[in-house]
């Protein structure tokens, strides 16, 4: 096959996943938190060990492959007992792997960076398989028999930018990937249904492989059970190392711990993914049998690739490719991120806290990352050529079990010491390497191959004891775990537990400090919402929490040790909470004290504001009263001296006296209105027409109207209610008397009724200011001439009636108001 069209093909495809990752980090934000998009994430379990190391293990060993996969499906069965308390643990303490655990739980210092370090090395074989199926398959495919090629390094490369891009954009590591889960779901679904499909088209040509076993009689073997006591034994061996992978894989541990959002998400889990490892699992065994059929003397890892080829089907071998590829990046990027996790919180963050450079954590997490793929392609390079990939995969996955025996007791068992964890974990790791890894190097050349012989016979790494007869993996996992977990009962039960780690207590204001600090304004933000009211410990508590889900536990705490102190002991506990309490009250009284001379201040500046007002108001008073006064005298001297005035020329004055009488009295009502509201005069509340008042208020405006010419509009609803009935006849009649003054031709009154009678009066004028807007209800504030006092006492006069006044918005100046509808009894009128 062109090589072109396989790097474009690949090149293509990985760009899809970028595609899909943006997706779930935007718009598809709702798919990803989907229960479907987590059953499917769990299947990164399914790597390219499974598309294409499965069939290979199948054509050697036969139905010894499902044993991978049960042990999934058996655990599946506990969830609902181990699962959710593991949630709860998590979601409590923002754990966001095992070493998380293992440092919570006992609370020794060497244990989380070793689980972390241990790990680290121990999944290099994992990932280093998946970079081996990619080059592997590359290089078939382009028909070369030359060792593998660098086409796995740029892969590596990618796959690491892809991790950084989607599961390093914050420090917090506990937060959600939405971007990388629903991608991991959807190469869950590309690898199920690539292999599903060369499985089908296979089969649809080839037949049942079945029958054609009869003239292969060594092929029937792989169709039997295992035999005798070492078959057998390696039989549910496997079924428990895959159980105990599944739980303890890192990757594992992210996609259902760390990005589970819903724990109902479970239940669907639980059965659905069973489901898909029995699907995935189907077309293995068919494949493995027509293999060994027709390609007896090829690469069993890579007959998902060559049977289409053998077919004439290139497309679906380009299919089958680009299928053992997903399996493979889904891995790769969860796994590397999980370990980049496990690299900064507890082997960087000590050492960066220790230089004062924490706030480069997260750029030494990319790193992580890189470097974690690069040695990953190292031992790729330097062992991978010598293994099959299942064999690569399992001394990975007996590395992981390692973690079992500490953590599950410490789940479970409350006689577990940090003693017996951290001897058993030492035990289990100097075994597994003694047994399994150190091995694969001296296969590959670059150890002495003496060292598979061991020091003497009976301690022969893949024959301890000088038993014989198990496979190596097999051996090496029974051997480790053993002994770790005799270690880690053992001491545990001839050591005393440790005491309770010493309490800390702090100050809130303290505590949000350092976070700001170490994690940003938005955990500070977060932190002070959730312990407003928590006491001094707890508030401790929550930081620790908060800072451990991004920087590790161990350094969490050294962190907390600056602003904190230690939980005095029982015997003054309660003294020294009441010292507590008694400085808080004295912080909260002087809190109190300066709250009221900042509101002394406020009184006294309003007092001014007011005095200077009243000022103001005698002033205006002063003004606008003698102005008609001085009016009136003079029509009334001129009416006097001149008694022979014609009709019409007394009729004219005579009617420029009754204006400025008005005019005056209109003065005098407002000010006599302004003198009862500050005297505080109660309401006289009565059953009350409103359109009939509303009525009333046009016809006393009406002469007005018509000298100034202008068009008086109404449009009034029949509306009852119990209230002032005088009050509000004064504030139609202010504000139709400010509106008059300033129409060009038109003065418009509404009423209407909903759960409360609403008043409307527009004009056509010119409109409020926007400057005025703010104050065009304020006291002694006139934008045309006058007191100032008419729109002042309207406000005052609705709000006293339990109603609202504003301006509204538009050509012109419409003021509303509205007014509680209250009545004695049922009324047709409105109210209620």
């Amino acid at each position: 096959m062109n090589p072109l069209v396989l790097l474009l093909s690949l090149f293509l495809y990985l760009g899809l996943l970028f595609l899909v990752a943006l997706l779930g980090e935007g718009r598809g934000r709702s798919l990803a938190q989907s229960p479907w998009a987590y059953t499917l994430s769990l299947a990164v379990y399914a790597t390219a060990w499974t598309f294409m190391g499965s069939v290979g293990w199948a054509a050697t060993e036969g139905a010894s492959f499902l044993s991978i996969y049960l042990g999934p499906t058996l655990v599946l069965l506990l969830w609902p007992f181990l699962q959710e308390r593991l949630l709860s643990l998590a979601r409590a303490h923002r754990l966001t792997s095992w070493a998380d655990f293992l440092y919570l739980r006992f609370g020794h210092g060497l244990l989380g960076p070793l689980a972390a370090g241990f790990l680290v090395v121990g999944l290099l074989p994992y990932l280093a398989l998946q970079l081996k199926a990619i080059a592997q398959a590359f290089l078939f495919l382009r028909g070369e028999e030359e060792p593998l090629t660098d086409i796995a390094l740029p892969t590596a490369l990618l796959l690491a930018l892809f991790a950084i891009l989607f599961g390093t954009r914050r420090l917090d590591p506990s937060e959600r990937h939405q971007g990388l889960v629903l991608a991991v779901a959807f190469e869950s679904l590309v690898k199920l249904l690539a292999l599903l499909l060369v499985g089908g088209v296979v089969l649809w040509q080839l037949g049942s492989p079945f029958p054609k076993l009869q003239n292969r009689p060594e092929l029937l073997s792989l169709l039997l059970p295992p035999e005798g006591l070492a078959g057998y034994l390696e039989w549910a061996s496997l079924v428990l190392l895959s159980g105990l992978a599944f739980l303890f894989l890192p990757r594992q541990f992210h996609v259902s711990v760390v990005e589970n959002t819903d724990p109902q998400h479970l239940r669907l889990a639980a059965w659905a993914f069973p489901l898909y490892l029995l699907l995935i699992n189907l077309p293995v065994l068919p494949l493995a049998l027509f293999g060994r059929l027709l390609l007896p003397e090829g690469n069993p890892d890579l007959y998902v690739l060559a049977l289409p080829l053998e077919l004439g089907n290139a497309p679906l071998a380009l299919l089958a490719f680009l299928g053992g590829v997903s399996a493979a990046t889904a891995m790769v990027v969860v796994e590397s991120l999980a370990l980049s996790i496990l690299i900064s919180n507890h082997l960087l963050s000590p050492l960066l806290l220790r230089f004062r450079a924490l706030g480069s954590l997260l750029l030494w997490r990319r790193i992580s990352i890189l470097t974690v793929m690069l040695l990953a392609y190292l031992y790729f390079r330097l062992a991978g050529e010598a293994y099959a990939l299942v064999a690569m995969g399992l001394i990975s996955f007996v590395a992981v079990a390692q973690l079992a025996p500490a953590a599950l007791l410490g789940l479970f068992w409350k006689g577990t010491t940090p003693q017996g964890a951290l001897a058993g974990l030492l035990g289990g790791i100097l075994l597994w390497a003694y047994t399994l890894f150190l091995p694969a190097l001296a296969r590959s050349g670059w150890l002495p191959s003496f060292f598979l012989e061991g020091p003497h016979p009976l301690l022969r790494p893949e024959g301890l004891w000088g038993i014989r007869g198990l496979d190596p993996v097999t051996h090496g996992f029974l051997a480790s775990l053993t002994l770790n977990l005799a270690l880690t009962l053992g001491v545990s039960l001839f050591t005393r537990r440790k005491a309770l780690q010493e309490e800390r207590t702090g100050e809130v204001e303290e505590l949000a400090a350092l976070l700001r600090r170490v994690l940003g304004p938005e955990a500070e933000e977060s932190f002070r919402h959730q312990a407003r009211a928590l006491p001094g410990r707890e508030a401790a508590g929550l930081a620790e929490t908060l800072l451990a889900g991004s920087v590790g536990p161990a350094t969490a705490k050294l962190l907390l040790l600056s602003v904190t102190r230690a939980v005095p002991p029982e015997a003054l506990r309660e003294e020294v909470e009441e010292a507590a309490r008694e400085s808080r009250e004295l912080r909260a009284y002087a809190q109190a004290l300066e709250e009221a001379r900042r509101e002394l201040a406020e009184a006294y500046e309003r007092l001014k504001a007011l005095d200077q007002a009243k000022d103001e108001l005698l002033a205006a008073v002063s003004h606008e009263l003698k102005t008609p006064l001085t009016a009136v005298r003079a029509l009334a001297e001129i009416l006097e001296a001149n008694p022979d005035l014609s009709e019409e020329e007394r009729g004219r004055f005579v009617s420029l006296l009754a204006k400025e009488t008005v005019r005056l009295s209109r003065l005098v009502e407002e000010i006599l209105a302004y003198t009862r509201l500050q005297a505080g005069v109660p309401l006289a509340r009565s059953p009350t027409d409103l359109r009939a008042l509303a009525v009333e208020a046009l016809a006393l405006v009406e002469p007005l109207a018509r000298e100034r010419g202008i068009t008086m509009e109404s449009h009034l609803a029949e509306v009852q209610t119990l209230t002032d009935r005088d009050r509000v006849l004064q504030v139609l009649l202010n504000l139709l008397h400010n509106a008059l003054r300033h129409a060009r031709s038109r003065v418009r009154l509404e009423l209407l009724a909903n759960q409360e009678a609403l008043f409307r009066v527009s004009d056509d004028g010119p409109g409020v200011p926007p400057q005025a807007r703010t104050l065009v209800f304020e006291p002694f504030q006139s934008f045309s001439g006058g007191t100032g006092l008419g729109l002042f006492l309207a406000r005052r006069l609705v709000e006293s009636l339990g109603g609202r006044i504003w301006l509204e918005e538009g050509e012109g100046a419409t003021f509303a108001f509205t007014l509680p509808l209250e009545v004695e009894h049922e009324d047709s009128g409105g109210g209620r």
